[in-house]
This record gives C-alpha cells, sequence and structure tokens, in this order.
C-alpha cells in the first residue's frame, strides 16, 4: 500500500514538474511578451495608453536585464540608475537627460502618485543624500539599476520602495 502511494506521487511529481518546464519554455521560446521577473511573477504588460512607450522600455529591460550595478557605471560591465535612465530616454525616446539624479528630478512636471503613466520617472529617497530613479511600467511596477541585482524590474508595493517613495515626474 505505501509503495502504491510513493509511486502515485512520483507520477504525479513527474507530471507537475513536465508541465512546469513546458510552461517556462513556453515564456521563454514561445515569442510571448512575457517576463518572468525575479519574485517569480510573471509581467505581461497590460493595456496602457502609451503602448509604445511600454513596449520601448520592456525592450530596454530585455537587452539590459541583468547588467550589474556599478556606481558611476555607464555601460554593460556595470551600470547605475542615473545612466540606465539617461541612455534609455535617449536610445528609445530621443529626449537628452542629465547624467545624475539630482538633475533628473527637476525633468519634466510633478505627477501625483496616484496619477502615475507608464514611462514617469519615480523616485526614491534612499538615503540621507542618495536619491534612486527608475521607470514606472505600470501594474505597480518599475524598470530600473538596483544596487542588488542590476537592472530589473520590482514591485511599488515591496516594504523596501514603499517606505523610500518620493515622487514622479512626468517627462514624456
Amino acid at each position: 500500500m505505501f509503495n502504491q502511494a510513493v509511486a502515485v506521487f512520483g507520477r504525479f511529481a513527474g507530471v507537475c514538474l513536465l508541465l512546469l518546464l513546458q510552461a517556462c519554455a513556453g515564456l521563454q521560446e514561445g515569442g510571448s511578451d512575457a517576463l518572468v521577473l525575479e519574485d517569480g511573477t510573471v509581467f505581461t504588460g497590460f493595456e496602457t495608453e502609451k503602448p509604445e512607450v511600454q513596449k520601448a522600455l520592456l525592450a530596454q529591460f530585455r537587452e539590459w536585464r541583468g547588467t550589474p550595478y556599478k556606481l558611476g557605471g555607464n555601460s554593460k560591465a556595470g551600470i547605475d540608475c542615473s545612466a540606465f535612465v539617461q541612455q534609455t530616454l535617449n536610445t528609445h525616446f530621443n529626449i537628452t537627460a542629465p547624467r545624475s539624479t539630482t538633475q533628473q528630478v527637476n525633468m519634466g512636471v510633478d505627477v501625483g502618485r496616484d496619477a502615475m503613466q507608464v514611462g514617469d520617472l519615480v523616485f526614491f529617497r534612499t538615503g540621507y543624500t542618495t536619491k534612486h530613479v527608475g521607470f514606472y511600467l505600470g501594474d505597480g511596477k518599475f524598470l530600473h539599476a538596483s544596487t542588488k541585482v542590476g537592472v530589473t524590474i520590482s514591485r511599488l508595493d515591496d516594504l523596501y520602495w514603499r517606505k523610500t517613495f518620493w515622487k514622479v515626474r512626468r517627462v514624456m
């Protein structure tokens, strides 16, 4: 009886694993726009008034994903948050941006947190004088160069980002 239960469980686990592998392969190989994020959630984008902006930001993420964070860095060998924003704005939107978060926070116009749109810059006060910046993607997520994992997509409702959230600027 025990051996039968183990055999049934083994088959069940094998089928589950096979289905999981097929699903993951479908996301990666099937040409889908779905992205598996570092927290394991799947981000496919969503209906937005700015689909071209969202598409460009996700393309930038695919190109730079995993690039390590390096303070003062400006290349695939290592990049900081403000350089990532500067390069993204220049490459995909033909917008010339200053190099530092201190200067970038003066770009565009202030927007309330409840009125954020895809492509808005989100700023955080991460230290006494330290600031952080990224792009709002919608659905409570933002694209940035994280000091811990490099270029990534994070959730605004993560405790750290909730506590350090500062302001939103619309530049496009």
